[in-house]
Order: C-alpha cells, then structure tokens, then sequence
C-alpha cells in the first residue's frame, strides 16, 4: 500500500467490547486513518452486534469518517485485510475459572498454567488449545486471503502464540502486542516516583509478561537512582498506607524484590509472575501484594470477575440511543499502541511501539526464532528493533526459566502428546506423584468444553 492509503482493519474476537472500547478511541482520534475500513469478527452474533453498534454510534458522535463492517466468518473479514488483529480469547474467563477449579481439587492451586515466570490468571499456556487453534487457523487465512497484511496478535499467550506463528508461518508479517511494560513503566514513575510521564524516557526487555526496565531518563538524565531512592526511604511508608490494586503489582513488594534479586526492576505483569517466593498460597501473596494478593489470586479473581460484571453493565450503557458514547468515553489515547502501529507501519509518522517480534540477536543467547519483547522503531513498512541490556542474572536465571516454559507448551500442542503436558507436572513442585498429574490432566480434559482439547491431546 502507498503511504496515506485508507486501510482495512480486520479485528478478530471483536465481540470483547472492553477491547473494542479502547481500539475505537484511538481510532476515532487518528484522523489521518479516516477513509479506512474496520470489520469487526466474532464467533457470538449478539456480542458482534453490540460492538459494532456501539462503534457505528462512537465514530458518528465523533465525526470520525470510517466504514465499519461485521461478519461471523473469519475469512471474510480477513479477505484483503491490511492488518489483522487478533484479540479472541475463545476460552473465556468462566470456563478458565473452571479449568482452576478442578486442577486445584487436584493440588495444583491457581491451575495448571501457574507455573514459574507465568503466575498470570488467563495466561494460559498449556491449557490453550483453543486460543493457538483460533490463531493458527485466522493465520492460514491470511496466508490465502490476505498475504501482505501484518497479523497483531493481542490475546494472550501472547509470547508462545507469536512464537508459534512466527515458526508455522515463516512468510506472515506477525508481531505480538501488549500494553503492560509501558503502562508499568507509566504506573511507577507517575504514582512512586511522581514524575511527569511527558518527560519520561525508558528501555525495557525480554519475553512478554517477563519484561524488566533497563533504562531510565526525566528530562534528559538518569533517573534510575530514583527508584533506588523510592525503595529506601518512600515504599515502605507507600506499602502501609496504599492497598495494591488489581494490575497495579508494579508497585508491589514482590516487585521491589525482583528488583533486589535480579538487578532491574519488573514492568507491568512481570510484577504479577516470579518464582513460587511469591505465590505458594493466598498466605504467601497478600506478604508480597497485599491483603488482595494481587490481581491473580483467589480474592484478586474474584474482584477480577465482579469488575467484569460491572463493566459489562456500563458497556451496555454505552450503547443505549439515549446515552452519548463519547461523554462517557471521550475520546482520548486507551494507553494501546495497536492503532500507533498501524498508523507508523503505514507512513503516518515514524515512533517507537514495544512489540513481540522475531529476535533475531535482539536478546543475546536467545534463539532468533523466539519471539522478544522489545522497543521497535516502526516506519512505513519497516521495524527495527533495538537492542537492550539486560542483567547477568536476567539473562541466566530468568529467561531461560521462562524460554523452557514456553518450548514445553508448543511442543504439546503441536504434538498432541497428552504425555509431555504430564512432563510438565512432574517437574511441578505441586505434584506428588504421577498419578497426581495425570489425574488432574484428564479431569481438566473431560470438562464438556474441553471436547476439542481432549481429543487433540487424546489422538
């Protein structure tokens, strides 16, 4: 496409209204996107429906000039399709609940995905069937119908599904995006440190959801020692008066301790994660998170899904005729860069957006066909990564925790192999036998929405 061309934007999953709500945002304020197409897929007819009312109805009130489609087929929203976002999470948080559920019964408290450096709920990496089925799937279309078009994956996992589609697609223009290392790196030098985020400058690196802050700047210089000088004399006296709220683990005592341990402070959900130091039980949590115990455990889950009732309520709002979408969500930047994406790919300004792309010798001693986590320069159809230093101890004793997590989980997905997913119990600190194991396995693969899983892990 020439630079300035309208695009089409084909969103996957676009059912999630929450989703939708941010991405319509910062559509609405990219005026030179106007003339562009944006088709909005989903699998739930009436949750489609919803969304694209409520985009129609938002860009009217904003005078944002696009042409706004829907369709429950995939390959006709993807058929010459400029960009592809992909935020379908086709397992849903209830039937993740239940997934929990039982493998707790079995031992395996916050489920079978908790594990070392992927603490995080709905991070699900080797009960994620469904979300690799539905990008591997959405991939090949592309492939067919649209083979130029750059493929965003934004549902989670996104670190093994990138990777993946990086590995089964060599030719598909895939990037991975998620918000969490510049809204942690947001969330502490504006409420810790309380800077001014304008003046702010930082580099950041690693796996996504694994991601530590390498650099920082205000106004020109260093300003790393501040966070040292937050720690010593402020934190603590922060930590007796504020409750850490759910995705504010950036701020935690779990995350000061990562910083001590590994010699660069945690971003974002990196926070969130860690060692089994953090998250042994509820106990354990509230000592590093607060009485909450973060967003991922028993009680953070609970307020999770109770603030996702209440969200939807107010979702449903939005679309009423009597109500103006914009003076309940004006129009103002989400703090998603997916629209800055397209926006810099496409000619319309060059910037920095951190993405998951191919390493490639980003990360020193990572494989190149890993998918990183870093600062990208995107300009009219070009990325350049950049190289970021991260600490001995990073490098050594966190990455490849992570790495060996993720290789684990692609190789039983693409294997089918029931087998290496009890592999992986095995070396679980939770099991104490492989009848444990492989019990909690099979009961979590019976669940009736599981059907697809059992018989792929069953074959």
């Amino acid at each position: 496409m020439d630079a300035g061309e309208p695009v089409k934007i084909a969103i996957l999953g676009a059912g999630s209204l929450s989703f939708i709500s941010n991405l319509v945002r910062d559509l609405a304020l990219a005026k030179d996107l106007y003339g562009s197409t944006v088709e909005l897929m989903d699998i739930n007819p009436s949750r489609l429906e919803r969304s694209y009312s409520f985009m129609k109805k938002y860009f009217a009130e904003a005078g944002a000039s696009y042409s706004v489609e829907m369709t429950t087929d995939r390959a006709q929203a993807v058929r010459e399709a400029d960009f592809v976002l992909n935020i379908a999470f086709p397992i849903g948080y209830d039937n993740y609940g239940k997934m929990m559920e039982v493998a707790e019964k079995h031992g395996y408290y916050r489920g079978l995905d908790a594990t070392e450096w992927n603490m995080v709920n709905v991070y699900a990496i080797y009960t994620g069937y469904e979300v690799f089925e539905a990008a591997m799937r959405a991939a090949d279309d592309v492939e067919e119908l649209a083979p130029d078009a750059w493929f965003v994956q934004m549902a989670n996992p996104v670190f093994e599904v990138s990777t993946l589609l990086g590995r089964t697609h060599p030719k598909l223009k895939v990037v991975g995006y998620c918000h969490g290392a510049p809204e942690g790196a947001k969330l502490l030098t504006t409420r810790a440190l309380g800077l001014d985020f304008d003046d702010v400058e930082f580099k950041a690196a690693g796996f996504n959801h694994t991601v530590f802050l390498s650099e920082l700047k205000y106004r020109g210089e260093d300003a790393y020692h501040l966070v040292d000088e937050w720690l010593e004399q402020k934190a603590e006296d922060f930590w007796k008066r504020e409750v850490i709220g759910p995705w504010e683990e950036t701020l935690s005592k779990a995350a000061a301790d990562m910083y001590k341990t590994y010699g660069q402070y945690p971003l974002g959900d990196t926070a969130r994660s860690g060692t089994w130091k953090y998250h042994w039980d509820l106990k354990t949590k509230q000592k590093w998170y607060g009485p909450l115990g973060g967003v991922d455990s028993e009680i953070g889950w609970a307020l999770r899904l109770y603030l996702r009732s209440q969200e939807e309520k107010r979702e449903d709002v939005l679309v009423r005729p009597d109500v103006r979408a914009t003076e309940k969500l004006p129009p103002q930047k989400s703090g998603e860069a997916a629209i800055d994406f397209i926006q810099a790919v496409t000619g319309r300004g060059k910037r920095v957006v951190y993405l998951n792309v191919r390493n490639d010798g980003v990360i020193p001693g990572v494989a190149a066909d890993v998918f990183v986590e870093v600062p990208v320069q995107v300009d009219e159809g070009k990325l350049e990564p950049e190289r970021v230093a991260l600490s001995d101890r990073i490098r050594r004793l966190v990455l490849p925790v992570r790495l060996e997590k993720m290789e684990r989980s692609l190789d039983a997905y693409i294997t089918g192999d029931k087998q290496g997913l009890v592999e992986v119990l095995l070396e679980d600190p939770r099991t104490n036998s492989p009848e444990q194991a492989k019990d909690a396995i099979d009961e979590v693969l019976s669940l009736p929405f599981n059907e697809n899983m059992r018989k792929h892990f069953e074959k």
